[in-house]
């Protein structure tokens, strides 16, 4: 009896050593084998309801801060799939118009002229220009997400499927910020084997820290599909494909902006509800 348990101690703190082996790294077994679960396929004909909402992911927000974890950061990973031509990069929405490689890497620089005494003449001013690259990292601190909820009355299932995801940094120009801009767009999945540069793909290779047990990690897919981001609703489809904040009620009222975004929400649960009771 000694001897199995101190074999299975001596297990015990091998396996430990093994996945802590770095303190703070992350550890995914074979995580580059993985794909991602195919959707399920619908006829058009079975769907009955649809509805195109867009929500922003503040990555500042506690559930999202596992995002932005230093050794494998999401806009990292994205940023470095640009360079190594993994994702393409979109200009909109409907995934139609391609950026260059090279027209991607020059966005987010921030151009700043300061003006300095000249040393050799106190008297006189000078202008240095300072280039501040684009640091994925810290510059870039939402997502914007396009999603479609929809209703399949064949096998009674509600199902969310995320359309295209967009990273979103503060344009800044000569230091000053310009407000929120997308740095592209991406598509989230094509669900064809045949055009694997899309978001699904590349994320299911990368695992997302585990703020609660480093030795249950998650692919980035994973934490997508399973929804355990926090979000907002910034836009729902309507007649004008106005945002919420410039809808005429509610431009210069963000309280009622806010509770419309929940509104939006809750219609959404009620009509999911809805179906399964009837």
């Amino acid at each position: 009896m000694k001897f199995i348990f101190y074999l299975n101690t001596l297990l015990l703190s091998l396996l430990c050593n093994n996945v802590f082996a770095q303190q703070g790294d992350i550890k995914c077994d074979n995580i580059e084998q993985n794909i991602p679960v195919p959707w399920q396929l619908f006829r058009e004909g079975d769907v009955n309801f649809s509805k195109r909402i867009v929500r922003i992911i503040d990555l500042r927000e506690k559930p999202n801060q596992v995002l932005l974890y230093p050794k494998n950061a999401l806009p990292v990973i994205m940023y470095e799939a640009i360079k190594t031509k993994k994702l393409i990069p979109f200009k909109n929405d409907s995934c139609t118009s391609v950026y260059s490689t090279e027209s991607i890497l020059k966005m987010g620089t921030d151009t700043q002229f300061v003006e300095n005494p000249n040393p050799e003449n106190p008297e006189e001013v000078k202008t240095d220009t300072v280039i501040t690259p684009f640091d994925p990292l810290t510059r870039i601190y939402k997502l914007r997400i396009v999603e479609d909820w929809l209703y399949d009355k064949k096998h009674s299932s509600y199902v969310i499927k995320i359309v295209s995801i967009a990273p979103v940094y503060k344009l800044k120009i000569a230091g000053i910020d310009l407000g929120d801009q997308d740095l592209c767009v991406f598509r989230y999945y094509y669900n064809d084997v045949n055009k694997p540069k899309d978001v699904r793909n590349l994320l299911a290779k990368k695992c997302v820290f585990n703020r609660q047990n480093n030795a249950a990690m998650m692919s980035f897919d994973a934490f997508f599909e399973g929804r355990y981001f926090s979000s907002y609703i910034v836009k729902a489809s309507n007649q004008r494909d106005f945002y919420i904040k410039d809808q005429t009620e509610y431009k210069d009222n963000g309280l009622d902006a806010i509770l419309e975004n929940q509104n939006i929400q809750d219609d959404l649960i009620k009509r999911e509800q809805d179906y399964y009771d009837n």
